[in-house]
């Protein structure tokens, strides 16, 4: 071989060595969600798009905020703060405070989408190594990050890096959207590893004391690329299952916001052909952890079988003009407020129609579209509610709109109406059972879940 030739066959190892790691490096390197750096005149203008579309898209914001004043007061600090450059990150910091102030679980001062997070999560972003339970105050753990359990399950967190739990958790309930306290609670709980992520930023090791089989222990854990329990898909019989016992059903429907609405609505028609052949007298439906979803898979998928009189699923309403949404003769931007006249008539002719006595369970977790469910149930008396009040108020907003904010990528999300429940009553507070738990004698079946 000449010497031209082995020089050009090790440019071509060489070359290929080279190509090799640089892929390697590609497959192995994190990605950092929101680590781009902007300037200052940047993130004020993400503020300022932020703030203008919230305001061309929800119809009235008194409806969640207690004191508009305090929230434009808050705004405007937080975007004179802003001095110096700073990373996407950063500039969520500053703003998620004010989740807590817009106080809507469909209001969201956002960052990635489920879709977005379990992407970084495959990527390498590494997460808070445990999934958490929030109870009275203090944070338990539940499970290792994405497992069954943990040898640490139930044990009292007592600090993380040096910072007390109680002032983790009180921080991050600030930047967690929700209407209430209690749902912010809720939220928090479910989401807890990306909140974490987004208010403290990365880590790749925690220190954490720990109060388990009553004794202080310390550990030290290293971060982990693993997607949460509450953020992975699940299957249909995970969201939507059926049990019997003796002339009772537990109906299990963890949300009403599936992709394919036929497969939902076969499955409840079979359900109640079920019910019928087994001579159920007494139907549970268990809507404590239903985030809510589309209105219509309920009213086709369980009122359609249990209705005995014509309803309205809501009263009144107030919604914004959009543009994409907007009927003829309708001018964008307008706000419309109007009763809603149409009523959905009963089918009490269906051949799978229940006849007997229907109970629903509701909880703090009961929100958005399940909470019109709930309120629909409520007013016509087609079910009694058993629970604990809702996390979400009975006036519910809804229509929710997205929007990405230009050089951080920070995802925004606002309604763009609210509805008033059936009976016409404004109710800003929670949906209230009818009973709470220890108030009604329920089956060994729903005893064992509750």
């Amino acid at each position: 071989m000449s010497k031209k030739s082995w020089h050009m066959l090790k440019v071509i190892v060489c070359f290929g060595v080279l190509l090799n790691c640089s892929v390697l490096n590609a497959q192995t390197t994190k990605h950092t969600p929101f680590s781009q750096q902007l300037t200052a005149k940047q993130a004020q203008s993400d503020m300022e798009q932020w703030f203008d579309w919230l305001h061309q898209t929800h119809p009235d914001l008194t409806h969640s905020i207690e004191n508009v004043d305090v929230f434009y007061d808050e705004y405007a600090r937080i975007k004179a703060s802003i001095v110096e450059p700073l990373s996407a990150l950063a500039l969520w910091q500053k703003m998620a405070p004010l989740n807590s102030i817009l106080a809507d679980g469909h209001i969201k001062v956002g960052h990635g989408s489920s879709k977005q997070w379990r992407q970084w999560i495959t990527e390498g972003t590494a997460l808070f190594p445990f999934e958490v339970e929030i109870k009275d105050g203090s944070l338990f753990i539940l499970r290792d990050l994405s497992e069954e359990s943990s040898e640490y399950k139930g044990a009292r967190i007592e600090s993380v890096n040096g910072e007390r739990a109680t002032s983790i958790l009180n921080k991050l309930l600030v930047n967690t959207h929700g209407d209430t306290p209690q749902f912010r609670g809720h939220v928090l709980q479910s989401q807890f590893n990306r909140l974490f992520f987004m208010t403290y930023g990365p880590h790749q090791t925690f220190d954490i004391e720990l109060f388990h089989k009553a004794e202080t222990q310390k550990i030290t854990v290293n971060a982990k690329a693993a997607i949460p329990t509450h953020l992975k898909k699940h299957t249909f019989e995970e969201v939507f299952n059926v049990t019997y016992d003796a002339e009772t059903a537990l109906l299990t429907l963890n949300t009403f916001a599936w992709d394919d609405i036929t497969q939902f609505l076969q499955f409840m028609d079979s359900t109640f052909a079920e019910i019928k052949r087994r001579n159920i007298g007494h139907l549970i439906i268990d809507i404590r952890n239903n985030g809510g979803g589309n209105d219509n898979m309920w009213m086709a998928g369980i009122l359609r079988y249990i209705a005995d009189k014509p309803y309205r699923h809501f009263s009144f309403y107030e919604s914004k003009i959009l543009l994409k949404y907007r009927d003829p003769g309708q001018v964008v931007s307008n706000i419309e407020r109007g009763e809603n006249t149409r009523s959905i008539q009963p089918e009490p002719d269906l051949e799978n129609f229940f006849r007997g006595r229907t109970t629903v369970l509701i909880d703090t977790g009961t929100y958005s579209s399940s909470i019109v469910f709930a309120n629909t149930l409520q007013d016509y008396g087609f079910a009694q509610l058993v629970g604990n009040p809702t996390g979400g108020r009975s006036t519910q907003s809804g229509g929710i709109q997205f929007t990405q904010l230009t050089h951080s990528g920070l995802q925004m999300i606002s309604p763009r109406f609210l509805l008033i429940r059936p009976n016409g009553t404004k109710q800003i507070t929670p949906v209230v059972p009818d009973f709470g738990y220890c108030d009604v004698a329920l089956p060994d079946v729903v005893q064992q879940c509750i």
